[in-house]
């Protein structure tokens, strides 16, 4: 297996957004709306700063604030688009194709209460979720890749020592 330290591969991140749309499909959330660094990266192999929008019955969409081309190079998700300000959300996911949500999940764990209530006026049509408990359900389980890359690191660490 080919373990890249820079890249996530894109099959990789495919099955972790699937079984995540699974999660959401059961708790009746149309899509989500991701911020956390931590969360871009387990769900879109990058950490520039960025939107990842994905909504239960279509592609995700990237939306990058900061170093676009670096984010289309580390991220393998086919669609990525430029994003000026969060008031833009709603106009570039109808420009991509997507439909805006009934019920929109967010990180309620770790987004601070004045960004709640500025998406809540963006998706002023929306009822926000909390997903906090759904990202941590499939970021559990780890992949076969995820394991050897567990099993590198702990290797480097017995070196080290």
């Amino acid at each position: 297996m080919n373990l890249d330290p820079v890249t996530t591969p894109g099959a990789e991140i495919e099955r972790r957004i699937d079984r995540f749309k699974q999660e959401l499909e059961h708790a009746g959330i149309d899509a989500v709306l991701l911020l956390q660094a931590s969360d871009l990266f387990y769900f879109a192999g990058t950490i520039q700063q960025s939107h990842l929008y994905i909504p239960v019955d279509g592609e995700p969409l990237l939306m990058v604030r900061k170093d676009f081309d670096r984010a289309r190079v580390e991220s393998p998700l086919k669609r990525v688009a430029a994003l000026h300000s969060p008031k833009q959300l709603p106009d570039l996911l109808r420009e991509n194709g997507q439909r805006l949500p009934g019920r929109l999940g967010l990180e309620l764990d770790v987004l601070p209460s004045n960004l709640y209530f500025v998406y809540q006026s963006i998706f002023n049509d929306a009822q926000l979720a909390d997903v906090s408990p759904a990202v941590r359900t499939v970021r559990a389980v780890k992949s076969e890749y995820e394991i050897g890359l567990i099993t590198q690191a702990a290797a480097l660490s017995d070196q080290v020592a």
